[in-house]
């Protein structure tokens, strides 16, 4: 009988740090052809975030019907993109639990690192992000993000 239960919890132990393991190293396989929600930590901002189906650039909008036209396909993709890189270009890098997301805007570049990423079929949770603006300085915020996924 006692084996019985130290069989039972070593499987659930299993069970559960394979889960958070694998929602801790998620994030490079969920967002690829995917629009996500973003609000900032102060909740004064709201973006709509497609990452291309393949390479690392990003569609980053405030209108969510552009956001999500661009996840359709490739072309609507490709479309929505160059529309936006006659203002800034925005790319993106995720590997492991981090996502980094940079803009080009006139050869200056800002860039976000989400750490701590969890992800989900449904959305990604960072507990930390680091910044750097160009022209503005530099700093981390240790508050909960969620980009919640729209399409």
């Amino acid at each position: 009988m006692k084996k019985w239960i130290i069989g039972i919890i070593v499987v659930i132990i299993a069970v559960v740090g394979g889960g958070y393991w694998y929602m801790s190293t998620a994030v490079a396989k969920k967002v690829p052809g995917n629009t996500y929600l973003y609000q900032s930590v102060s909740k004064d901002k709201t973006l709509y975030v497609t990452f291309a189906q393949s390479g690392d650039e990003a569609v980053v909008n405030q209108n969510k019907d552009t956001a999500l036209d661009a996840s359709k396909s490739q072309t609507d993709f490709d479309n929505a993109y160059k529309t936006q890189s006659k203002d800034a270009t925005w790319t993106y890098k995720a590997k492991g639990s981090k996502l980094t997301l940079a803009k080009d805007e006139n050869g200056k570049v800002s860039q976000w690192q989400y750490n701590s990423i969890l992800a989900t079929s449904s959305k990604f949770t960072s507990h930390s992000f680091t910044y750097q603006i160009a022209n503005a300085g530099q700093g981390t915020v240790k508050d909960k993000t969620v980009f919640e996924k729209v399409n």
